[in-house]
């Protein structure tokens, strides 16, 4: 990358309470100092997400959708029926970190039984279309 030079360093954070330790590599501007990201890898946050992931056994961004689709539902759909915004859910199936509390709910909503309690007790409050199988 003309115009810039390569950084590597090791940085910490804390992310939902847990302190974590990530390495960032990226790109230093010469001229104002300002860090881009690698191109190659665009997403400067993502090292330290997957550290969070790690460090706290959430799900992965995949991992979300996966339980969302297997549930046959919409992003709407699937936040109306765990109490989240539509947003939320967009974010975790983008990339961001899951506080522990939720990560538990999402996956509980792969488990069938649990999946049938949430749309008994919250199923009222999706739009016709909007539920599984439609």
């Amino acid at each position: 990358m003309r115009g810039a030079t390569f950084v590597e360093y090791d940085e910490h954070c804390e992310i939902h309470g847990i302190k974590l330790p990530y390495h960032v590599t990226a790109y230093q501007c010469r001229t104002c100092g300002e860090e881009l990201a690698d191109p190659a890898d665009p997403d400067l946050m993502r090292p330290v997400y997957d550290a969070y992931r790690t460090a706290s056994g959430t799900l992965h961004p995949e991992e979300v959708k996966a339980i969302r689709e297997r549930a046959g539902l919409s992003q709407v759909a699937f936040a109306t029926l765990l109490g989240m915004s539509p947003a939320t859910i967009n974010r975790y199936e983008m990339g961001s970190p899951i506080a522990i509390k939720e990560d538990n709910l999402i996956r509980m909503t792969g488990i069938p039984s649990a999946l049938r309690m949430l749309m008994q007790q919250r199923g009222h409050l999706l739009k016709p279309g909007q539920r599984p199988g439609r």
